[in-house]
């Protein structure tokens, strides 16, 4: 190496541990800058190039991620970790089969890779090879015990398949995981023994249709003989008010009055030993006010089909960029003659009715809809919802009002696979994408289904 070239090398090497460090504190914008100016000086730097692609990644920039990974890896082709990364990005594009191929090539250059084992599970599961894909994630928890991540999608696997009771089991492993610390308290918690007029906090966790689903174990704790209180999430406070078998009701945050002990929602279908055919609460569980749901009388089309429509998830949703399909697919389906479409969406992406021309064809409910009361209150006025897998199809089930759902090609583990029924809202209807990204071929199966039903 001359010594012009050797100065550029320990250069290049100086501003790789720069943006290393950078990328560490989480300043991915200065990162990727320093891997860039990194690159320039020594092309042939293949960790620079791995490293671009976690921080694009990390960004959501999936394609140029797969292209740095892809640099990398012809400078080092025996570097597994580069080939495990390239195959989680390709994952995150819907590439299932070169994502298989990247992470089974890093377990070639590695079988003790343990990363890559787990990934190549995670993708098997996407592709609907459920068997391949949780012997994958087995043998990862054989290799080592305590994998936080491959117990958690071990759980959304055998959740999936419908094997509820080790799926719950294993689903308490979220605990665990570094961004779901538990909440401490000093009362124990709860087993589901009887509770002998003692009062027991049910408190809510994760988002807000998750606490919509499984507020139909209250009951259950009731017949347990003790007092509930349920903490909330305060826009489902007023709603909860009529669910049968709860005391007192509190928003989060909120001041804990005395109890004796506790329970996270979600860990009621564990307590409760919950299978497919053991599912509580199978009809309507929750009720709108009379009080609210006058305010809506004159606003619907005494002559037609009215149907409600949400087309926006939560953002922070580890999947919504997948889920959430945009108001765009709907569009077409406001053109029905036979059809008043009224918006059920909330938050910012209620202005996309205006920002896509369509504040003609659909009713803006949002200035009225102040929390999950009032969108009950418009819910059990309409005849239908359509909407993506959000807050909105859990009230609608749990209303048993009629909902057509819209899920993307690997759905949330409560949909179950290849069926278009669900064991937990027996009004809803399921429309699911048969190819990755493919919305188009959803929404033309929900306008067939459209016309039929206003031809009936």
């Amino acid at each position: 190496m001359t010594q012009s070239a050797a100065k550029r090398a320990k250069r290049a090497q100086k501003i790789f541990d720069k943006a290393l460090a950078v990328h560490r504190a989480g300043r991915l914008d200065e990162a990727l800058a320093g891997y860039a100016k990194t690159v320039e000086l020594d092309p042939k730097s293949s960790q620079a190039y791995n490293n671009m692609g976690v921080a694009l990644r990390a960004q959501g920039a999936f394609h140029a991620a797969v292209a740095s990974y892809r640099r990398a890896i012809a400078i080092k082709p025996d570097d597994a970790g580069s080939h495990s990364n390239l195959g989680n990005a390709l994952r995150a594009l819907g590439r299932h089969t070169e994502a298989e191929a990247s992470h089974r090539q890093a377990l070639a250059i590695d079988e003790d890779y343990l990363e890559a084992r787990y990934n190549l599970g995670l993708v098997l599961k996407d592709q609907g090879l459920f068997d391949e894909g949780i012997a994958c994630l087995r043998e990862a928890l054989r290799r080592k015990a305590d994998y936080v991540d491959a117990h958690w999608d071990l759980s959304l696997a055998l959740l999936m398949m419908g094997n509820l009771k080790e799926g719950f089991d294993e689903y308490e492993w979220r605990w665990r995981l570094a961004e779901n610390s538990p909440r401490t308290f000093d009362k124990p918690a709860w087993g589901g023994g009887a509770l002998g007029g003692r009062t027991i906090l049910l408190h809510a966790e994760q988002g807000m249709g998750d606490s919509i689903q499984f507020a139909r174990y209250l009951p259950l704790v009731a017949e347990r003989g003790g007092r509930i209180i349920l903490e909330c999430q305060r826009p489902l406070t007023p709603l909860f008010e009529t669910l049968d078998g709860v005391q007192q009701i509190i928003a989060r945050d909120d001041p804990l009055p005395d109890f004796d002990v506790h329970a996270p929602l979600l860990s009621l279908p564990r307590i409760f030993e919950t299978e497919l055919d053991t599912i509580p609460a199978p009809g309507a569980y929750l009720l709108a006010e009379p009080a609210r749901t006058s305010q809506f009388d004159d606003l619907l089309d005494p002559e037609r089909l009215n149907i409600g429509v949400a087309w926006a998830g939560k953002a922070s949703h580890r999947n919504d960029r997948n889920r959430s399909a945009g108001l765009a697919p709907f569009i077409d389906l406001f053109g029905h003659a036979g059809a008043a479409f009224h918006s059920l969406q909330v938050g910012p992406r209620a202005g996309d009715i205006a920002a896509s021309g369509s504040a003609g064809l659909i009713r803006d409910h949002a200035p009225r809809l102040k929390d999950f009361a009032d969108t009950a209150a418009l819910v059990s006025k309409l005849d239908l919802v359509i909407c993506v897998d959000t807050s909105v199809c859990h009230l609608a089930g749990a209303l048993g009002k009629p909902c057509w759902v819209v899920l993307p090609y690997t759905p949330d583990w409560r949909w179950l696979m290849a069926r278009e029924d669900s064991p937990w809202y027996p009004s809803l209807r399921l429309f699911r994408q048969t190819e990755f990204g493919d919305w188009p071929g959803v929404f033309a199966r929900v306008a067939a289904a459209l016309e039929e039903l206003a031809a009936a």
